[in-house]
């Protein structure tokens, strides 16, 4: 092995840290493009959505891309990417171009998780897997924290486009520590064959009902985690009638429990669940189910100590289960074609992310924000079906030990 499994997983996560310090704190800044830009609640879901339709469209390419070129160099240009639209963001102070600026960061945000997840399938046996993706995976919430804690004290302090300008800064120092310091093998270099083979092997994989099923369930989960880095704000604030600032300590609070949370689901993917990847998402969508229903019936008599549980809870599973989809995804694919697998189903994961914030915040504008936490979890419900016809789908192989 040219380098530690452990500094390859530490480099990798803080790239993911880096690039989605902004995504993760799209929620946080609502309150700021609401009042600066004077938006309502349906142009506020489309700041986030508008970040998932580039991923939408590129994440396909970029896993097919990454197959191609390897890692590190995917790690390197869509931080190039990134870092790029955002400091444009900053430059503009209208709400289109913002939109078309948070559009192109989501296409390089389409790299962030096939970019690294080869590494992950080669230097780490199918036992230990699910808790290294798990790992890798907190960044997404650990960008939650730190973008809460500092994109809103910048804005407060200057204006949300000094945020976003910092974040691009951030976002291009991670991506060039870990495409510096990373030391590619050989093996990881990418498939030198051509592109039209590597789509041909793309679509035999989005045939294999086993990602199909793991990808329905995945795209119900992740409607869940989108409502709640949109929206646990905005509730607590325009429902609850909290004040902005512990509306923002209970969204940092689910942060740091979504941290938690995927180290929890990727070690009890790999070791309570035998290795299933299909079981734990199975329970998670049951959980979110319930915290959902929940966190509708908050309001102003709500106390703020079972506002920050609830918050909690939902950072806990509604973000915890993404390392375990994953890792699902990349086994599927296997060391050589991850990336593709990956491609596949995170097109349609983040499709449904890209529909999520729009159709949440129409429903919470014209039915309230407790109509919309129920539907939320009638959806989840619903999630539960894919996830156990692909548990037997996906048995665990008898070498899942070795």
């Amino acid at each position: 092995m040219p380098e530690s499994r452990y500094e390859v997983l530490a480099l990798f996560t803080g790239a993911m840290i880096g690039a989605s310090l902004v995504i993760m704190s799209t929620g946080a800044l609502m309150p700021f493009f609401k009042s600066a830009l004077h938006l309502d609640q349906a142009q506020l879901g489309w700041l986030l959505s508008i970040q998932f339709i580039g991923s939408v469209a590129m994440t396909s390419v970029a896993g097919l891309l990454t197959d191609r070129f390897g890692d590190k160099a995917i790690v390197r240009w869509s931080g190039v990417l990134m870092s790029l639209s955002l400091v444009a963001a900053s430059l503009v102070a209208s709400f289109s171009w913002l939109l078309v600026c948070l559009l192109v960061y989501g296409i390089g945000y389409a790299a962030v998780t096939p970019a690294g997840s080869h590494a992950i399938i080669f230097f780490f046996k199918k036992a230990d897997r699910g808790i290294a993706m798990g790992i890798r995976q907190c960044g997404v919430p650990i960008a939650g924290v730190l973008g809460s804690l500092l994109l809103p004290a910048i804005a407060l302090r200057y204006d949300y486009r000094w945020a976003l300008a910092a974040a691009g800064i951030l976002t291009f120092v991670a991506s060039t520590i870990a495409s510096r310091f990373y030391r590619e093998p050989s093996e990881l270099e990418g498939e030198r064959v051509s592109l039209r083979t590597m789509l041909a092997e793309m679509v035999q994989i989005a045939r294999d009902s086993r990602l199909i099923l793991l990808t329905l369930t995945s795209m119900v989960l992740i409607a869940g985690q989108l409502a709640l880095i949109g929206f646990l704000t905005l509730t607590l604030v325009h429902r609850a009638g909290y004040s902005l600032s512990l509306a923002l300590a209970l969204f940092t609070l689910s942060q740091v429990a979504a941290i938690f949370g995927r180290l929890s689901w990727g070690w009890l993917s790999d070791h309570l669940f035998a290795g299933s990847r299909a079981l734990p998402l199975a329970t998670v969508c049951v959980l979110v189910a319930a915290i959902a229903l929940a966190f509708a019936s908050v309001t102003a008599e709500t106390p703020p100590w079972w506002a920050a549980f609830l918050a909690a809870a939902l950072g806990f599973t509604a973000e915890g289960w993404l390392g375990v989809s994953v890792i699902g995804f990349a086994e599927i694919g296997g060391e050589e074609h991850s990336g593709s697998a990956l491609g596949v189903g995170l097109t349609w994961t983040l499709l449904a992310a890209f529909a999520t914030p729009a159709l949440f915040g129409a429903l919470a504008q014209v039915y309230g924000f407790d109509v919309a936490w129920r539907c939320l979890a009638l959806l989840q419900i619903l999630g539960v079906v894919p996830a156990l016809l692909a548990s037997r789908a996906i048995a665990p192989p008898a070498s899942a030990k070795t």
